[in-house]
This record gives structure tokens, C-alpha cells and sequence, in this order.
């Protein structure tokens, strides 16, 4: 029997962790783990019993409960990471890398000096990094991310007014696009669909499901119908009320519920009429905000 110990490094990932019966950890205490590479310092936010036997070489593995020793040991080697900060952006500066720098950390054990950084285009960094290892005497390991791995690190409060799912509880990025937007309904302007980050927000996705089951229970957006008045034209949808505005061929505008109206296949579609300028051709499959396209 082991325990699995989820450990949060601050400025870091979070590690799933095998933890042996004997090592006393508890929730929110700090702990030092082991890894293929390196040590690491974090803090224990999960912790689940498992009834198997512990893996003899599992890793990452917890070592122990973090001691006073420890913890200031981690202190001074957070205070060692900003200080390589001024060597690292000098280095940039220098060999004019177009960069964004995001975290730069030394593990618990300072064997290694993790950079994470952003940038418009893809950057080779093998050059930089080999210079900052001799000129800081440890092994550099730079990983460019993406802004919303940037939104997450640096934390923030949404449009809802709640911190950002991102940093909250959201470990996995789901793939968002401006057809989640157009199937409910929402606007495609960017002051209201744009999240911290720059791209769409992550919440567009949390509904997606509901609205296209729903929406496909009813006749889609100027889709002839025959209706208990009549036959129209469909002008507005509320998928989650379930009902449809018509025009009918008499310019009454009556709304129906989606059960009482039958879309007409045989028919053809009316000619739009001009009431507005059109909307500018966007790629439904990317997550960038419609400005940036």
C-alpha cells in the first residue's frame, strides 16, 4: 500500500508524486520530492490512499516532509532565481532574442535553472542557454509556452469577477474556437469573448455540448418552417428556451416554441437583405480573438 501525493511547485508544474506509507506527509505541508532529474520543493494538495504495492524506481517520489532546514534552503534558492533574472535578461538583450521572459527558477537541489518564456515566432534557444550555463555554473533548461500557460502562471480575475479558471482548478487546456462563440449566440467581439490571455476564453467551451444538442432539436437560422399561422422564415433562435421567431409571409414576426414549427427542406432559402455590413470571413478552428485574424 503507497499513497499518491499531488505537489504543486510554486512557479512550477504539478507532480503526481508515489509516497511511501512510512514518509509523514499531510495536506498542505510542504514536502521534498524526487525526480529522474532532479530534487524539487513544493506543497501537498492531494493526497489518495492506493491498495497496490509502491513500484520499487516509481518517480517522482516523495522524500520527506519538508523541515525548517528545508524550507529556508527553498527561500534562499527562490532569492538565487531572481537574481539569475538580471543575467538571464542581460543575455537576451544581448544576443537580441525578441522574448518574453515568464518564470525562471533553480530546483530545490540548484542542479538545474528552469526558464519559461513567450514569443510571437518559435525561438532556438540552444545558443542562450549554453552561455547562461557558463556564465551561471548550471544546466539551463529554457521552455518556450503559450499565453495561456503565461494567464495561468501569472494568475488573474475574469469577467465574472472570480479568479481565473486557469490558475483556479483548470489543469488541462481544452482546444477553443470561434465556432463555439457562433453556435451560442454570442458576440464575436473581442472586448467580450477575449479572456487575460489574449485568446478566446476557456469558458466558451463549458456549454458548447448544450447548445449544439439543443440546437439541433430546432430549424436552423432562416430556415423555411411551417408554422400554426402559417409558413416563414426563421429570423432568431433562443436555444435554450427552445424557441424561434419567425417572419411569416404576411411580415407578421410571431414566436413559437421549437416543437410547434416544421422545417421546410423543399424550400428555398430568402435572399438576405443588406441591413448591415457584412461580417468579416473568420476561421472557425483557431482560438485567435476575430481582430487578430
Amino acid at each position: 500500500m503507497y499513497r499518491m501525493v499531488t505537489v504543486k511547485i510554486e512557479h512550477g508544474p504539478q507532480l503526481e508524486c508515489f509516497c511511501p506509507m512510512e514518509v509523514g506527509i499531510h495536506l498542505h505541508s510542504f514536502c521534498v520530492l524526487t525526480t529522474t532529474e532532479c530534487q524539487e520543493f513544493g506543497r501537498a494538495v492531494k493526497i489518495e490512499n492506493r491498495e497496490a504495492d509502491l513500484p520499487s524506481n516509481a518517480q517522482p517520489r516523495v522524500v520527506r516532509q519538508a523541515t525548517l532546514q528545508d524550507q529556508s534552503r527553498a527561500n534562499e534558492t527562490a532569492l538565487m532565481g531572481k537574481m539569475a533574472v538580471r543575467t538571464l535578461r542581460a543575455t537576451v538583450e544581448r544576443m537580441n532574442l525578441q522574448i518574453k521572459l515568464v518564470t525562471c527558477r533553480y530546483t530545490f537541489d540548484r542542479a538545474l535553472l528552469m526558464v519559461q518564456f513567450t514569443a510571437e515566432e518559435k525561438v532556438e534557444v540552444r545558443d542562450v542557454s549554453k552561455v547562461l550555463a557558463g556564465e551561471l555554473h548550471v544546466r539551463v533548461d529554457m521552455k518556450q509556452i503559450g499565453v495561456r500557460d503565461q494567464a495561468a502562471i501569472a494568475g488573474g480575475l475574469g469577467t465574472c469577477g472570480r479568479n481565473l479558471c486557469c490558475c483556479s482548478w483548470l489543469e488541462h487546456f481544452a482546444s477553443i474556437n470561434v465556432r463555439m462563440a457562433k453556435t451560442q449566440g454570442l458576440s464575436l467581439n473581442p472586448a467580450a469573448i477575449g479572456g487575460c490571455c489574449g485568446r478566446l476564453k476557456c469558458c466558451l467551451g463549458y456549454e458548447f455540448d448544450v447548445y449544439k444538442d439543443l440546437g439541433k432539436r430546432m430549424p436552423g437560422p432562416n430556415a423555411p418552417v411551417q408554422c400554426p399561422d402559417g409558413n416563414g422564415y426563421v429570423i432568431d433562435r433562443n436555444i435554450l428556451l427552445q424557441k424561434v421567431k419567425v417572419r411569416l409571409e404576411d411580415d407578421r414576426i410571431v414566436e413559437y416554441p421549437a416543437d410547434a414549427v416544421r422545417e421546410l427542406w423543399n424550400k428555398r432559402q430568402p435572399r438576405r437583405v443588406a441591413e448591415a455590413p457584412p461580417e468579416p470571413v473568420l476561421d472557425e478552428n483557431t482560438d485567435k480573438l476575430p481582430d487578430e485574424m
